[in-house]
Order: C-alpha cells, then sequence, then structure tokens
C-alpha cells in the first residue's frame, strides 16, 4: 500500500492542476509546475504517530487492545501486521533503534512524543 500512495498522490495532483498524461510530463516537472513536494506518506505517518500517543496516554479499552495479547490459537499461514509492527518500523534506522517497549515509555511524555514526532517526519525517507 505504501508504495502505491506516492502514485496516487501524482494522480490528484495531476487531477487538480488539470495535466494531462498525455502531455508527457515527468513527476518531478508536476511537482515543480504545481509548487508543491510529496506529502501524503509523511502526513499519514505523522497522523498515525500521534494517534498513537493520544492511545497510549489514556487509559482505555483503545490502550489495553495496545498493550493485551489474545488468547488462543493464531491463525495459519502468514501473520497481519500489527499497528504496533508498523509504528516500530517508522523508528528502525541506525540511529534510531527503538523497541516497542521504547515506543510505549516515550509516547507517555507528550512533549518528547511530539520531537519524536518531528525527528521520524523530517527524515528524507519518510
Amino acid at each position: 500500500m505504501e508504495k502505491r500512495l506516492p502514485t496516487v498522490e501524482m494522480w490528484f495532483l495531476r487531477r487538480i492542476f488539470r495535466t494531462s498524461w498525455t502531455e508527457k510530463k515527468t513527476e518531478e516537472e508536476v511537482l515543480r509546475l504545481t509548487d508543491t513536494n510529496r506529502s501524503l506518506l509523511r502526513l499519514i505517518r505523522k497522523k498515525q504517530m500521534e494517534f498513537f500517543g493520544k492511545i497510549n496516554r489514556h487509559d482505555g479499552l483503545e490502550k489495553l487492545m495496545l498493550h493485551g495479547k489474545v488468547e488462543g490459537r493464531s491463525a495459519r499461514g502468514r501473520q497481519r501486521q500489527t499497528f504496533m509492527d508498523i509504528l516500530s518500523r517508522f523508528f528502525n534506522t541506525p540511529n534510531k533503534s527503538l523497541s516497542k517497549l521504547d515506543i510505549f515509555r516515550q509516547s507517555e511524555d507528550r512533549e518528547t512524543w511530539k520531537f519524536l514526532i518531528v525527528d521520524v517526519c523530517a527524515r528524507p525517507d519518510t
């Protein structure tokens, strides 16, 4: 899904600014003409991290679901990705490698979590 988002973003920009595919303009040309940059994936990641921080700071069913483990047998085949797997992948870089437990602890403090979100979203690969 993440691989499709940049394509969809370019499609949106072409539709908004009425740039036809038959004009054979590259993505860089379209971005330069529209005076924008790619930000859809970065915005989605930022909102996911903000949502996680909010859930983790408040006691409720959502927090229990993030911390808890479902009893019973696991399903056959490839396991589904969890929200925590997706979040921990954002932090896996050579200089910032946080475990899931560290992510839970860091999100408890709102100011620290905000700075961490800015740090992750400022990276060129996001």
